[in-house]
């Protein structure tokens, strides 16, 4: 761990030569500096990328009594991957030692991150690094105080977590978190809060959409025109659209109603994406692909939820739950797939109080020292028993089939095999659910021989099939018997691969009917796309309806 991170301060932390200076000159202004002088604080948004050229800068955490994080002098800048996402900033930026520093518009940091490759792969690499380097520390600007059993309060931490934003948790009922609330200026401790900038700014009992507003992760996407691209869904097939797309000049426009990397980002390490021997996180590969999509000028905003789709004029609207349209010459739907329930009677009271649908950090503080029961046979089960293997006394795998091998990957059965604190338990499934406030125990039965046991549970994963998430396509494109889009690889008309019945609307990924469902699958076919998206704005070029760029 310590080599990672002398890595990441490395790449974080570079130092502008003399050349690379005078071309950022170009795009900036040059200011004089006296001590004191704060160059952006925590909440701003739109602020400058700071180089300093005399004098120190300070980077100031407000949430901890003004800490200093990091001491910049000559030659090194300030600023983070909110220059290039829109998100306000999580720490101050305070002149130490008078000088002169120069100023970067966000607009020509974009301009430079577009356009000079040697300065835009150091810009991208160290705003990245600096990410996840606040993400790894104890330092935000962003405190969530809550209880550990309350459910608003775990959908918050997940929000917070999958999105990359930097926060801490504090937890009422323990004793040691109990100052630093009080330094908050929390006196009832009761109340579920979240608190930002110094403790200037708070919100009582917040949502993810509620908090995402006030930190600015919630960016008011503003149209001149129609996009030339809007991806619905940032999964790894919408992440891959957004990325090429962006990437071939398309004016691309990305909506996710929940977190970046969908359902794979909740995955806590895939072992057999190709050219990541040691595997990778779903998180840390959705992660990269968002900061790619950034780099080339996709837009991201979260949490917007698509609620219809609509043709107008040659064109479509996507209309969003908050009341705004958003407009686009083509839409590749990549709202993917979110795992079923168990239908059990008392399942809704222990909703993010013991039963969860994914198996992140977060989810498995709960599995300490205790039995975790995981329900499902394909590779994120597998991937999710290893996991929680490292945090759990025992783990439970619950199958209804006979064996693994249908719908898990070979790999993983052997490793779950050999894992002496895993039980795989064939022909099973879940028929109860018992505890107080949080789940206590869970009760199985054999489908072959009847035999029904109690298990004694402090969590229950359910990962078993999916359900498209095609509620918002009702009517406008055509799903099959199950809700899955139907698409021109699936169909005999003439239509592009991956082209729904609607010229220029195009699905990939889980959502598509007949998609294999890999990670590996969906970012090849959102690539594959574009292809099919160009030959649409060509074609609707060729008709006279030329796109202008937003």
């Amino acid at each position: 761990m310590a080599n990672t991170f002398s890595v990441l301060e490395e790449q974080a932390f570079p130092v502008l030569t003399s050349e690379q200076i005078a071309r950022l000159g170009s795009f900036g202004a040059s200011k004089a500096t006296q001590p004191g002088d704060i160059l952006f604080d925590v909440g701003d948004s739109g602020y400058s990328l700071v180089v300093v050229l005399e004098g120190r800068t300070d980077i100031v955490d407000r949430a901890n009594g003004d800490h200093v994080l990091k001491t910049s002098g000559p030659g090194e800048f300030n600023g983070e991957l909110g220059l290039l996402t829109g998100q306000s900033t999580f720490a101050a930026c305070i002149v130490r030692q008078a000088g002169k520093v120069l100023l970067v518009p966000p607009a020509s940091v974009h301009e430079i991150v577009s356009t000079m490759p040697e300065l835009s792969s150091l810009l991208v690499t160290a705003f990245a690094a600096r990410r996840q380097l606040l993400m790894a520390s104890a330092v935000a600007s962003l405190t969530i105080i809550g209880r550990d059993e309350d459910p608003d309060v775990l959908r918050l931490l997940e929000f917070a977590d999958r999105n990359r934003v930097p926060y801490r948790w504090l937890d009422p009922d323990k004793p040691k978190d109990v100052p630093a609330i009080t330094q908050c200026g929390v006196t009832d401790r009761g109340t579920f809060r979240a608190v930002w900038g110094g403790g200037r700014r708070t919100l009582d009992r917040p949502t993810p959409l509620a908090l995402a507003r006030a930190i600015g992760l919630d960016l008011l996407v503003k149209q001149d025109a129609p996009s030339d691209l809007i991806v619905v869904g940032a999964g790894p097939a919408g992440l891959a659209a957004a990325v090429y797309g962006a990437s071939e000049g398309l004016s691309t426009l990305v909506v996710e109603d929940t977190a970046i990397g969908g359902q794979a980002g909740t995955s806590s390490c895939i072992e057999n994406y190709i050219g990541f021997p040691a595997g990778i996180s779903g998180g840390d590969l959705a992660f990269r692909a968002e900061v790619q999509a950034v780099k080339f000028g996709a837009r991201i905003t979260v949490p917007r939820h698509a609620t219809a789709l609509e043709r107008r004029d040659g064109i479509y609207a996507v209309q969003l739950d908050d009341g705004g349209i958003l407009l686009g010459r083509s839409i590749v739907i990549a709202t993917g797939a979110r795992y079923r329930r168990l239908r059990l009677s008392e399942q809704e009271a222990f909703e993010g109080a013991g039963i969860y649908y994914a198996a992140t950090e977060i989810e498995a503080r709960r599995c300490r020292g205790g039995e975790a029961v995981i329900v499902g046979g394909g590779n994120s089960a597998g991937q999710a028993a290893m996991f929680l293997s490292e945090r759990a006394r025992l783990v439970h795998i619950l199958c209804r089939g006979p064996d693994l091998a249908r719908s898990m990957s070979q790999y993983l059965i052997s490793r779950l095999e050999s894992t002496p604190n895993i039980r795989i338990r064939l022909y099973t499934q879940v028929t109860e659910v018992r505890g107080g406030e949080t789940l206590e125990s869970v009760t199985i039965a054999n489908r072959l021989t009847g035999e029904v046991r109690t298990l004694s549970a402090c969590a229950l994963f359910v990962m078993i099939g999916a359900n498209p998430c095609t509620e918002w396509l009702s009517g406008t494109v055509g799903l099959d018997e199950k809700g899955f889009v139907v698409t021109g690889s699936s169909r005999s008309d003439g239509h592009l691969p991956y082209e729904t019945g609607l010229a220029g609307v195009f699905a990939v990924g889980d959502v598509r009917s007949g998609s294999v469902k890999r990670v590996a699958s969906a970012v090849g076919e959102g690539s594959v796309v574009i292809q099919g998206v160009h030959r649409h704005i060509a074609a609707l070029r060729d008709a006279g309806n030329p796109p202008e760029k937003t």
